[in-house]
């Protein structure tokens, strides 16, 4: 098994960035997260200026089939219900 780390990057409509980390903080993320098997770290950044409409993801897994896992897990289901309303587009950067 070899650790992944993932960098995703949320590049979210104007003006919804507080409106999105509240959705975030009232789902449970990411202490939801921190608690899956296999999950290292899950923590979410904004720039510490505010100057930018980014929500930076780091999340680090003991392998990328646990991170597979995750990604159909019922809160992660859930994020699809609502991530689209606030973001524009999203990447996914992965290293190993």
């Amino acid at each position: 098994m070899h650790e992944i780390t993932l960098i995703v990057k949320y590049f979210i409509k104007d003006d919804m960035l507080n409106e999105f980390l509240a959705v975030l903080k009232n789902n449970g993320f990411p202490e939801v997260v921190q608690s899956e098997n296999g999950c290292i770290e899950y923590n979410y950044f904004v720039s510490a200026f505010g100057k930018e409409n980014v929500v930076v993801l780091i999340e680090k897994w003991e392998s990328e089939k646990l991170q597979k896992a995750h990604l159909d897990t019922p809160h992660m289901q859930n994020m699809k219900t609502f991530k689209d309303s606030f973001v524009e587009k999203t990447t996914v950067e992965i290293f190993e």
